[in-house]
């Protein structure tokens, strides 16, 4: 069952449970459908930490792993609000519950490294989440949000395969990136050996060590020769760049902060930087730029940070 199923069925849980008439009948098979699957029980209690605090329902019949339980009656006015937060958490939860499910995540400014049960290393970068899917024919991660990297161990019987809304990047060696970009599309960086890079609706392109393709409207572009000489720089933590725009590199730091790091591209399209940064300090990575280019950081708040043109 998708993920999208799971949040339809938890928005209509939440629905009858605060309704009126709701039976015991009905908290039975809440209860029963919790149970049926983890992922269940996962969306109900995540769309009932956006809702905010709900009241319990009786202990009987016995507790699921996790707190899903609601209150049995409710009066009108509050049924009205808890209906405008079903809709809430339903239209959040379409666009945000994969991730809040994924089997793996890290937060913003997290990298995290783990190994998988083949043998093989992933890592994840800032605000990433992927869920694992590995079976006796094939190994896939899908990534549902942010950036990883791979270090492939081998198996001949089980293709290792990441897979985005825009196609697959199939492992034919060890070590590559997949990122899926702000704009979209899905950006596959190879560091060793190759990857078979395949859209969903084109043909694939080998991709070999060194080079970088981009999957664009489920189709696989040529693949080009890198322009940066370190593309997995950041799984050591850090942000190296030769002759970038200024303002890739301030896009690239604001995924590592909390809040908001504004600026405007276009004011500051003549600035190019070249350097080493550290993104677990991002304010000393900010105040570098200051020192070295003609612009000004200023701190409105820990989470409110505009560069501009000095």
């Amino acid at each position: 069952m998708s993920s999208e199923q799971i949040i339809q069925q938890a928005a209509q849980w939440l629905t009858r449970l605060h309704d009126e008439d709701v039976t015991d009948a009905d908290r039975q098979a809440f209860h029963v459908w919790c149970q049926a699957d983890p992922r269940h029980a996962v969306a109900i209690e995540r769309m009932g930490a956006l809702w905010g605090s709900l009241d319990t329902l009786p202990a009987k019949p016995a507790r699921v792993a996790l707190n899903c339980a609601f209150a049995p009656r409710r009066p009108r006015g509050a049924q009205v609000g808890g209906l405008l937060g079903v809709v809430l958490c339903g239209w959040l939860g379409l666009q945000h519950l994969p991730v809040w499910m994924a089997d793996q995540r890290t937060g913003v400014g997290e990298r995290r490294q783990i190994a998988l049960a083949d043998g093989s290393q992933l890592q994840l970068n800032s605000n990433s989440a992927v869920d694992v899917k590995f079976d006796g024919h094939q190994r896939v991660i899908e990534l549902l949000q942010g950036e990883l990297w791979v270090d492939v161990a081998k198996d001949a019987q089980r293709p290792f395969v990441v897979r985005t809304d825009q196609g697959t990047a199939t492992a034919l060696g060890t070590r590559y990136l997949v990122k899926r970009a702000a704009d979209g599309t899905t950006v596959v960086t190879v560091i060793e050996s190759s990857v078979a890079v395949k859209g969903d609706a084109s043909d694939g392109v080998k991709v070999s060590a060194g080079q970088r393709a981009v999957l664009n409207h489920g189709r696989a572009q040529p693949a080009q020769a890198l322009a940066d000489t370190d593309p997995d720089a950041w799984t050591r933590g850090l942000l190296k760049v030769n002759d970038q725009p200024l303002s890739d590199v301030l896009q690239t730091l604001a995924g590592y902060r909390h809040g908001m790091l504004r600026f405007d591209p276009e004011a500051l399209q003549n600035l190019r930087v070249s350097g080493v940064f550290k993104l677990d300090d991002t304010a000393a990575a900010l105040s570098s730029l200051a020192d070295n280019l003609p612009i000004q950081v200023e701190y409105f708040t820990d989470l409110l940070v505009v560069v501009k043109p000095r």
